[in-house]
């Protein structure tokens, strides 16, 4: 659910993006018709609310996070497509995963720790449902 805080941090990217710091920046994931999905969050919703942005766009996208006073960014993109994905963390496994607890702030903060990311299935599994299939999410650059 949108909130008047991350309705101005989406305007706030879509502007960047448009005409301000971010305009010359290389979107990284690109899908089969040349868009570059973005999505934004912001540091301290849960995960899987990121996730399922994510995945209401295709499953892959340019995310940017408003972290703080700054904005980090990650790439996330089906496994297939993903460069290098034996660099990756596997998350996969249920007992590797996030916690559905966990906050995007938390996951992005990890990844950069992380440069080769991870990869995590789309929707983190619970108790009464399994996971989804894998997407790898990997750190592209803070802001």
């Amino acid at each position: 659910m949108a909130t008047p805080e991350l309705d101005a941090f989406r305007a706030a990217v879509s502007r960047s993006l448009a005409v301000g710091d971010l305009a010359g920046a290389e979107l990284e994931v690109v899908d089969v018709d040349g868009r570059t999905p973005v999505v934004v969050a912001l540091d301290e919703e849960r995960l899987p609310v990121l996730l399922r942005r994510i995945e209401a766009v295709g499953g892959y996208a340019n995310v940017f996070v408003r972290m703080g006073a700054g904005i980090g960014r990650i790439a996330v993109m089906d496994v297939d497509g993903a460069l290098d994905v034996r660099s990756a963390d596997d998350m996969r496994a249920v007992a590797e995963q996030p916690s559905p607890d966990s906050t995007v702030g938390a996951f992005v903060a990890y990844l950069m720790h992380r440069p080769g990311g991870a990869v995590l299935p789309a929707r983190l599994a619970t108790a009464t449902r399994s996971a989804m299939p894998a997407r790898q999410v990997e750190i592209v650059t803070t802001v």
